[in-house]
């Protein structure tokens, strides 16, 4: 106990980020604090009071009413993409002393910053210790008051698109029931299968109105515009990308076209599986025949089981890979025990979670191929077994520095799983990755208790703000 003391908070230390580079081996554990380090350019920032939030959140409502009545495609360019071909100017966050996870992955987001030539821009709710967290990270941070402040799952707040403009899902009643029109279309696609439509919806940025989070920190840091979608898609269920040829797509998670249909309804709209695709084009930037549905991976957002590599590649989680990884370790956990109590039952629920998690990621994997789309199954998601910790590696950042050098942040996980995932994505994929940051692993437990990762916590934005 008096140890601990004198320990680093979790994430406070640059000592526990632990990276990986390419070599020839496949995949090479270097020092992070030996990596050469720079500050990105600061962000211009100001303060947005809550009454210019209000205001300008009922201008987007108004619009968005007109939008509904004559619908029309936008005039800006498609969402960030999420894939390695991002070149990030800067990572979005929210800080949130009641989270034990936040300061720490803010501070190493940072510190990764200073490698890879990202900024880092963390939200802080008024009334909030502002001032702890600009002691406590790298100089590239730039930190805003925020009276949208609700949660730190940034990524599913709003999209920026490529030239600044913030789009926010709409903003619906608080009595619109989203599970209910989500276990509603899943029964349908399931055949009326109970069990099989039985795992968590999403619906928590409509139901904290999170929204206004992504849109008072667009306009804090100068954004080219906002807009509220007529469609309700949460980040973590939309994963755009570029098609090898450099065109633009969107991989759209069923449950959110399912509500998209059904506003589209509500609204005495066409309301098809076609029309549903449509809008969210419409909304995002996107053209006809650029938004892909994709089933659930039996996970309530996309970004909890896949991740996008390069141009036109998927990582999807992989299962029995994981159940085969996870027999062989529970094997060698209980090879040095007298006692085997227990090694039956959990060798029994790696295998009972992966037939059915092997159901979801086929549907998924035919979906992603019928887009024209490469597919790569990888072990990635693992839950807590007596040998391991839970851990996922989908729910990861990307892009490029510029050096054009592609890079990936993750969160940690178990030595020996970090080392296999490193080496897949930087030997196996064709992607030319050329590192992966594994952040601190204690933080881990923390953030996948919550049900997110560090792709959740942050959201990318590629174009440089002129003003706020």
């Amino acid at each position: 106990m008096i140890a601990s003391w004198f320990r680093p908070a979790p994430g406070t230390s640059t000592s526990t980020i632990r990276t990986f580079e390419r070599a020839a081996e496949g995949a090479r554990e270097v020092s992070f604090d030996s990596l050469e380090k720079h500050a990105p350019a600061t962000f211009p920032s100001k303060n947005v009071s809550e009454q210019e939030l209000t205001s300008t959140q009922k201008k987007l409502q108004s619009q968005r009413r007109q939008q509904i009545a004559r619908p029309k495609f936008a005039d800006h360019g498609p969402a960030v993409a999420k894939d390695a071909s991002i070149d990030p100017s800067a990572f979005y966050m929210v800080y949130d002393p009641r989270d034990s996870a936040s300061l720490g992955y803010i501070n190493q987001m940072a510190a990764v910053g200073q490698v890879e030539d990202f900024h880092v821009v963390a939200s802080c709710a008024n009334g909030w210790d502002q001032g702890r967290l600009e002691k406590k990270v790298p100089a590239n941070l730039t930190t805003i008051e925020n009276p949208g402040c609700q949660d730190v799952w940034a990524e599913d707040h709003g999209e920026f698109t490529e030239d600044g403009t913030m789009v926010v899902p709409a903003i619906l009643k608080t009595s619109y029931d989203t599970g209910s029109v989500i276990q509603a279309d899943r029964l349908r696609r399931f055949a009326g299968d109970e069990d099989v439509a039985d795992f968590s919806e999403h619906g928590a940025v409509n139901e904290r109105r999170t929204q206004q989070e992504a849109l008072a920190a667009a306009m804090a840091t100068g954004a080219s515009g906002y807009k509220m979608a007529v469609s309700y898609v949460e980040g973590g269920n939309m994963m755009g990308g570029k098609r090898p040829d450099g065109s633009a797509y969107a991989l759209v998670g069923k449950d959110s076209l399912a509500v998209t249909m059904d506003l589209l309804k509500k609204n005495n709209r066409d309301h098809s599986t076609r029309d549903g695709l449509l809008q969210i084009a419409r909304d995002y930037g996107y053209q006809a025949g650029e938004v892909v549905a994709v089933e659930q991976p039996g996970e309530f957002h996309l970004d909890m089981a896949m991740a996008l590599a390069g141009p036109g590649q998927v990582l999807l989680n992989d299962a029995k890979a994981v159940a085969e990884l996870q027999k062989g370790w529970v094997t060698e956990h209980y090879s040095h025990k007298f006692f085997q109590w227990g090694k039956k039952k959990q060798l029994a629920a790696i295998e009972e979670r992966a037939e059915k998690l092997a159901v979801y990621e086929a549907m998924v994997e035919k979906d992603l191929k019928k887009a024209g789309l490469q597919v790569f199954r990888v072990a990635g998601c693992f839950p807590q077994t007596k040998a391991n910790s839970e851990m996922n590696f989908f729910n990861l950042r990307q892009g490029h520095n510029d050096k054009g050098e592609t890079f990936a942040i993750a969160l940690g996980g178990d030595e020996k799983a970090e080392q296999a995932f490193a080496h897949t994505l930087l030997s196996e994929i064709p992607s030319g990755y050329q590192r992966i940051h594994f952040l601190d692993r204690e933080l881990t437990p923390i953030t996948l208790d919550m049900s997110g990762g560090i792709k959740c916590r942050t959201k990318p934005r590629q174009d440089v703000p002129t003003g706020a």
